[in-house]
């Protein structure tokens, strides 16, 4: 192959573009050098602009693109062998990707080639050294980080409601004492305490014009209301007792020192006995009650999704605006399918006594409650012994669990089909239907 006749292709990578010595001009430039000193054609280029060296081949657009065309060119030319790779690992699959369809890797400063053991040697000591150096580039900033967070000073940020960020003697910034949004805030918190509800208070600091924490943080002006979601969070947050917090949204959590220590940046602004009452009443408030599914699940095993067939779940988390729990069936086929629980439970047991009230079936005996609660499935067919009780005696009779054996017992099974866009309830979508004891 003559010299005129080979078509190198340019690769330039940076994680963040600066006008010096790695810059994609200066790469650029080098690159093009060498190139014509060695009377090569350049017939392509790809830029990887803010990718770090570390990252795999695959991952770096740029480069990916070059190589799913090998036969387009015959050299790789870089500007230095670190622009290829920081890391040792993903240098041995680039160069391999090239050895495998014949080409070769070539760096314009150093001059090395990878078509030669010496040049290979080379470049990969030269992306040994580059991956070291960004380890410990790394380290560095993790230590300054550190170091940082635990410094007692405001490292940057809007200030947490009640609170001005101002001038610290001794270097940084602190915390102090808004007084107008601090006597709010306390005044909030001891509402709070004292039996009122988080949407309560917003709805009354909306109507008397409170401004929010969005309206005072706000550089253009802009006024926003006060949303109990964003009340909850700085209830919840050790923002308020001045600790450095760290964190988004429901995961706010004080930063502590070596020794475990909260990092103090402001005074507090309710003492921490208040503190504490607030948390146990905000905790106690967001604790919904767990039912055992088996005793609520009247239709479990029961009813089935028309769509796939799969069984419907119970699930009590939804819940309206009202607060009150409104329990559904879902599929568990994934399908989609969702019906409301109380609403189905009625369907199923009006049909139940008026189709099959008055029978006087034979009967399975029971087994003991504990049995039944410790296993989702019923328990195995016992021998059908005759009953003098009609459906509807024992249906009064039972609670949730035994209306549910009964309802087995008679081999009861319910479709349900998709709401397919109604928002009412519509009784259409149920199939009943009641085999008896087999």
């Amino acid at each position: 192959m003559t010299a005129r006749a080979i078509r190198a292709v340019l690769y330039l990578r940076l994680s963040r573009d600066h006008a010096d010595s790695t810059s994609i001009a200066s790469q650029r430039a080098d690159c093009l050098t060498l190139c014509r000193s060695r009377g090569w054609s350049v017939v392509d280029e790809a830029v990887d602009l803010d990718t770090s060296g570390s990252r795999p081949v695959g991952e770096r657009p740029g480069l990916a693109r070059l190589l799913t065309s090998p036969d387009a060119f015959d050299v790789l030319v870089v500007a230095q062998a670190d622009r290829a790779s920081r890391s040792v690992g993903v240098a041995l699959h680039l160069l391999a990707c090239l050895d495998e369809s014949g080409r070769t890797l070539v760096t314009a400063r150093e001059r090395t080639e990878t078509d030669t053991v010496g040049g290979r040697r080379a470049f990969l000591s030269s992306v040994a050294t580059a991956e070291i150096e960004s380890g410990l580039i790394q380290a560095r900033i993790l230590r300054s980080r550190a170091a940082l967070e635990e410094a007692p000073r405001w490292i940057g940020g809007n200030a947490p409601y009640g609170y001005r960020i101002v001038a610290s003697d001794t270097g940084g910034k602190h915390l102090a004492i808004d007084d107008v949004n601090a006597g709010r805030m306390r005044d909030v918190i001891e509402r709070i305490v004292a039996g009122e509800t988080v949407t309560a208070v917003c709805r009354d600091l909306n109507a008397t014009h409170v401004p929010s924490p969005g309206t005072v943080s706000s550089t253009t002006g802009r006024i926003t209301a006060w949303s109990p979601t964003v009340l909850r969070r700085m209830l919840r947050s050790p923002a308020i007792l001045g600790h450095r917090v760290t964190g988004n949204g429901h995961d706010r959590r004080a930063v502590v020192d070596f020794h475990g220590r909260p990092v103090i940046v402001g005074p507090p602004l309710i003492p921490t006995y208040l503190w504490d009452r607030l948390q146990a009443t905000l905790a106690a408030r967001s604790t919904l009650p767990r039912r055992p599914r088996v005793r609520t699940s009247l239709l479990l095993h029961i009813a089935h999704c028309a769509e796939c067939d799969a069984r419907l779940h119970y699930n009590s988390r939804r819940l309206l605006h009202g607060g009150k729990a409104n329990d559904v069936y879902r599929c568990s086929g994934g399908c989609g399918v969702l019906v409301s629980a109380p609403r189905l439970e009625e369907a199923v047991q009006s049909w139940t006594l008026r189709e099959l009230g008055d029978l006087r079936p034979a009967s399975r005996p029971t087994p003991s409650t504990l049995l039944a609660q410790l296993s989702p499935r019923p328990s195995p067919p016992s021998p059908w012994v005759a009953t003098g009780d009609r459906v509807r005696e024992a249906w009064a009779a039972a609670d949730n669990l035994g209306r549910r054996r009964i309802l087995l017992d008679l081999n009861v099974r319910v479709t349900v089909s998709p709401a397919r866009g109604e928002r009412r309830w519509n009784p259409d979508r149920l199939r009943i239907s009641a085999g008896g004891p087999v």
